[in-house]
């Protein structure tokens, strides 16, 4: 038998065997389609309730502190000045997804004429005061969020209005 026939017949027989083997193969295969699941968290929103109050201050107020703390409390080595009006710290409401770790960040403050805001400090849901660049989990969807804080006179203190103001951010992740 000539060598070029044998080949090529050889050629085909083998030809032949692989496709059915890769049939074979392609037979016995199986396809399963897979959910990709993704969940996206709503934003975080945040509608302020009470604004941070000092109340009325006697203009005296020099180098002495006044603290609010987040149970509306008076403090600090000026509290004797404070002679009327409300006390009582920012009351803001959170909604946030359950489960999620809010930071609370404080910034842009703007100092009113004779005193500079300082040390501020949030209880979030009723919890334990706590630094406002802490990280705290939440455990309801929608809670209070409370914020107390310091002044501090300048001595350039004048009889008036002196408004003050802060942002606040709140990340989560």
């Amino acid at each position: 038998m000539n060598t070029k026939i044998w080949m090529k017949k050889f050629a085909a027989i083998l030809g032949a065997a692989l496709m059915g083997l890769m049939l074979a193969t392609i037979a016995r295969a199986a396809v399963e389609n897979v959910v990709a699941q993704v969940t996206f968290a709503d934003p975080v929103t945040i509608v302020e309730v009470n604004s941070l109050q000092y109340g009325i201050i006697d203009h005296v107020l020099n180098t002495e502190t006044i603290i609010i703390g987040t149970d509306d409390s008076v403090g600090g080595t000026g509290a004797a000045l404070v002679i009327g009006g409300t006390q009582a710290a920012a009351e803001l409401t959170v909604d946030a997804e359950v489960s999620q770790v809010l930071t609370i960040l404080i910034g842009s403050i703007v100092d009113g004429t004779g005193y500079a805001l300082s040390a501020f400090v949030c209880s979030y849901n009723g919890g334990a005061d706590t630094p406002c660049n802490t990280l705290l989990p939440t455990a309801i969807a929608s809670a209070p969020l409370l914020i107390g804080a310091t002044i501090t006179g300048d001595n350039l203190a004048v009889p008036g209005t002196a408004n003050g103001s802060f942002d606040v951010t709140i990340l989560y992740q």
